[in-house]
């Protein structure tokens, strides 16, 4: 055991309240493509276009160019929940830590078993009727059994979306996942560069108050100055190095 993990193993075991938040760098391990990797949509289309398009002004003005959009670039194969993900969830279930705060909406730590989760920015996995009258949801096979460009409300007719949060929408659960953070002794950030807000913002508000900060991460973030542990992600993943952190754990 290096002297990282045996640091991180060490507060884990003097923390009552351990946090994971989780960003893109979890699930490329899953086979979720990372929109601003170096293959990501991002990179190959342009940030600025993808982000006028998955955006909730266009998407009611031109629900129908948003489809095409979402359906060529924003559904994927099925994948599994990868090795990090099945030990975050044992972690869990060994109270190990209380909970997970995900930038992600590949619905995988759910999957993977996780049962406290906030996944701020929405479920790719639900879609939802956009008549809050209706309020109809909707699993992802909708896309399939609505072949129309635009899916439409099987109970009332109206416009279907994805239940992810768009630019120019606020984050879902703002306030759970704000005090979940805060309140935590130990937290924990898994491939998350922490630059998106408001999660980067969270976290930069607990370190200013606690200073047991772990960070997991391929490549630097914005938060290594406060971290009492930054862990690169390098030839081993993530779920390497939560292996051998549990191991760890297991023998302490």
């Amino acid at each position: 055991m290096n002297d990282s993990i045996r640091q991180i193993v060490k507060a884990m075991k003097l923390s009552p309240n351990t946090v994971v938040v989780t960003g893109a760098g979890i699930s490329t391990e899953a086979g979720i493509p990372d929109f601003r990797g170096q293959n990501g949509i991002y990179r190959q289309l342009g940030e600025n276009r993808v982000m006028n398009i998955i955006n909730i002004d266009f998407f009611r003005r031109h629900p129908d160019e948003f489809y095409h959009f979402y359906r060529q670039y924003f559904i994927f194969p099925p994948v599994e929940p990868s090795k990090a993900h099945l030990l975050l969830a044992e972690m869990e279930k060994k109270r190990l830590i209380k909970g997970v705060v995900t930038q992600n909406i590949d619905n995988l730590h759910q999957k993977a078993g996780s049962k406290n989760v906030i996944p701020i920015h929405g479920n790719a996995e639900q879609f939802i009727c956009t008549d809050i009258r209706c309020q109809g949801t909707f699993d992802s096979s909708c896309l399939d059994r609505l072949p129309d460009t635009v899916p439409r409300c099987p109970l009332c007719g109206s416009v279907i979306k994805p239940d992810v949060v768009l630019f120019g929408e606020n984050i879902k659960n703002y306030v759970g996942a704000r005090d979940m953070i805060l309140s935590a002794r130990l937290l924990i950030v898994i491939g998350s560069s922490l630059t998106v807000y408001p999660l980067a913002g969270f976290v930069k508000d607990f370190s200013t108050f606690a200073q047991d900060l772990v960070i997991i991460n391929k490549g630097p973030t914005e938060m290594d100055h406060a971290a009492l542990v930054k862990l690169e992600v390098g030839n081993q993943t993530t779920g390497d190095l939560l292996e051998a952190i549990l191991d760890g754990l297991n023998k302490f």
